[in-house]
């Protein structure tokens, strides 16, 4: 089902005309993208948002902390074929405890470390005067945000709007940046919008794609800090986008589509009063959900045993030796 047909098959459910008024058709809108969320984060189903293709990204020699673009909500795996290795997950507490000075032992990695959500690609290499640009010289009534901490630690804000394709100092009067927490715009450019340290030519910190109003960046760890270039493969899941277009479609099996709808008119007949409509809408959605998990955490091949199944896995070994198990 596509967006539009979503959206008639929840007006026409809670009795309301084919165009009803702007207010109902922002909440069932609104309503709808919820019911995807929700149930894109069940567990078990958020594999239903994860990648196809890997991304990759180049270590660099004696770099532990990288970056990978907003597509990326969080990271599923990671690997890289140069050793032959598969990388183990380690959290940031543990990265902490076992190597307090990053930059003193390299090699090759061998886990990676989780940071969650980042400002920026890159911190300020030192205290800085932080300078923005566009590349678009329409660019010139957006107000650009960056909020930091400065030299001994004390939190400072700073705005001022772009001048298109010519660099403009956020701050002028703090020349001290050591870490940016934040950076959005007061509206969308038509460009792209870059955020530099020192100078609009020098290193850059973080860029605001076209159409977006804040940079989001996934940040993690390599441990231990690589002492080489080597090329990492990264499956992830991906960032959810809202249904907005009227031919969007869920990412979701088509025969659980009606699941958003069920979603939708329970919740507003939830806000109508109609408790007995919201409850058996409800009752659909579970229905669906449960269908869904089943689908989705069952392979079609899968015949239970008694005791111990043989694991899948490869052999290092060679043609002649059992491919039983991975050691």
């Amino acid at each position: 089902m596509t967006f539009s047909e979503i959206l008639s098959a929840v007006y026409d459910e809670c009795n309301y005309l084919a165009s009803p008024a702007s207010g109902v058709v922002t909440r069932v809108k609104r309503l709808v993208n919820e019911g995807q969320r929700l149930m894109l984060s069940e567990p078990g189903l958020q594999r239903l948002a994860d990648s196809d293709a890997p991304f990759t990204v180049a270590s660099v020699a004696s770099q532990a902390r990288y970056v990978l673009p907003e597509a990326v909500a969080r990271i599923t795996g990671m690997r890289e074929t140069t050793n032959d290795l598969a990388l183990g997950a380690m959290d940031l507490a543990r990265y902490r405890h076992v190597d307090p000075d990053p930059t003193a032992t390299t090699g090759t990695p061998t886990h990676y470390v989780p940071i969650g959500r980042v400002a920026v690609a890159v911190q300020p290499a030192d205290a800085s005067q932080i300078f923005v640009k566009s590349d678009s010289a329409s660019d010139t009534t957006q107000v650009v945000y960056i909020e930091g901490v400065i030299t001994g630690g004390y939190l400072r804000t700073a705005s001022v709007t772009i001048t298109g394709t010519t660099a403009v100092t956020l701050s002028s009067a703090i020349t001290s940046f050591i870490e940016i927490t934040d950076f959005y715009l007061s509206a969308a450019a038509v460009g792209t919008v870059t955020l530099h340290e020192d100078s609009g030519l020098g290193t850059e910190l973080a860029r605001v794609t076209i159409g977006a109003t804040r940079p989001r960046y996934y940040g993690f760890y390599l441990w231990p800090t690589p002492s080489a270039a080597v090329t990492y493969s990264v499956d992830y899941r991906r960032e959810l986008v809202d249904l907005v277009n009227n031919t969007d479609e869920p990412p979701l099996p088509t025969d659980i589509h009606p699941a958003l709808v069920a979603y939708a008119v329970a919740r507003e007949k939830e806000k109508t009063g109609d408790t007995n409509g919201s409850l058996q809408a409800m009752a659909r959605y579970q229905k669906f959900l449960k269908h869904l998990k089943y689908q989705t955490q069952t392979l079609s091949d899968e015949i239970p045993v008694l005791g111990r199944g043989a694991m899948v896995g490869r052999s290092r070994l060679g043609a002649w030796f059992p491919a039983d198990h991975w050691s």
